[in-house]
């Protein structure tokens, strides 16, 4: 039976994150981002850890517990086949928030160094990937932009990275979705 929930973006995401928080900072001394500093304690309840990457509609307690603190908002759109229909092709952006201008600089070119490798990039997704449903063949920046101030979020910078992302999902006998 077809999982019509997986996502390439979600693998994505992952991979960024995971390297996010294992990529030592040249701004701080630290990670680049510290997961320990994305936790909420929702209403006395549990702690929860929260991923500063967020879908373009994002939930607004996220907002609540980010206050000031670096993340990234990130839509995309799947641009259709080309010749052969088992490659998807998806565009991703990621706006990078913050109010430190070499914390965005710093994001922005790790991601360039993950990013523009093209198929050796889709090979260290796929490393990190947890689902075998997914292989993907090829990842690469197709634009950035400069780091300005922030139209959507006052007193914020933002930078976009474009990426392009090829890839497949392991199909039936039918070619429909395994």
């Amino acid at each position: 039976m077809a999982n019509y929930a997986l996502s390439a973006t979600q693998a994505i995401v992952d991979y960024l994150w995971s390297n996010l928080t294992t990529t030592n900072s040249n701004v701080t001394a630290g990670k680049i981002l510290e997961a320990d500093d994305y936790q909420a304690d929702l209403l006395n309840g549990p702690v929860l850890n929260i991923i500063p990457i967020f879908p373009a509609q994002q939930d607004m307690i996220n907002y609540q517990e980010l206050g000031t603190k670096t993340h990234i908002v990130y839509d995309h759109v799947a641009d259709g086949y080309e010749e052969n229909w088992m490659i998807c092709r998806d565009s991703m952006m990621f706006t990078t928030y913050s109010q430190d201008f070499n914390k965005i600089a710093e994001i922005q070119n790790l991601m360039l160094d993950l990013f523009r490798r093209m198929d050796e990039s889709a090979k260290d997704v796929n490393s990190l990937k947890t689902t075998n449903k997914l292989i993907f063949h090829n990842v690469m920046i197709v634009e950035t932009t400069p780091i300005e101030p922030s139209l959507e979020l006052q007193g914020f910078l933002s930078t976009d990275v474009i990426l392009e992302v090829k890839y497949s999902r392991v199909t039936d006998g039918l070619g429909r979705f395994a």
